[in-house]
């Protein structure tokens, strides 16, 4: 799949920078995805005769879902990232380095909420602090996990007491 999107953007625009073509061609299989699971969405839903999300939730099969043909690209594009990219040192090393940080950034936030941006902060006083700590460290990107992590607790120290 990025194969094709990629060879459509190399012919046109063959003197373009590798890194832009490349983002190019992700672009256009985000979009290719996304845009599948809109309309094969929409298809289902309206050939089911739902007509209100608790007809959507008690459907005998899910609606939300790629089409056939791209259920199975999509299978064939996670098995080529999952061996592909994955498990390349340079996305094992970044893991390797956030999982230790994570935790540590998560007992850190369970014990100090007011450490977190104020909506969170807020929100932990009303909701169960460890799930309000856990969305907010998912919704980190992992650069920003370290970042957070090195800004809390120096560049060697990797422990919360």
């Amino acid at each position: 799949m990025f194969r094709e999107a990629y060879a459509i953007v190399e012919a046109a625009y063959p003197q373009g920078l590798a890194k832009l073509k490349f983002n190019e061609a992700l672009k256009r299989v985000l979009d290719l995805l996304v845009t599948d699971l809109i309309e094969a969405t929409r298809r289902r839903v309206a050939e089911s005769g739902a007509a209100s999300v608790d007809d959507i939730r008690h459907a005998p099969q899910r609606l939300a879902g790629f089409s056939a043909e791209l259920a199975a690209r999509n299978a064939e594009l996670k098995s080529f990232l999952s061996t592909h990219l994955y498990q390349h040192p340079a996305i094992t090393d970044d893991r390797n380095r956030s999982v230790p940080c994570l935790g540590e950034l998560f007992a850190y936030y369970l014990r100090i909420p007011s450490a977190m941006p104020p909506f969170y902060a807020e929100l932990a006083e009303k909701e169960p602090r460890h799930v309000v700590v856990c969305d907010y460290i998912a919704g980190m990107t992992d650069q920003y996990l370290l970042r957070r992590h090195r800004e809390l607790f120096g560049a060697g120290r990797r422990t919360v007491n």
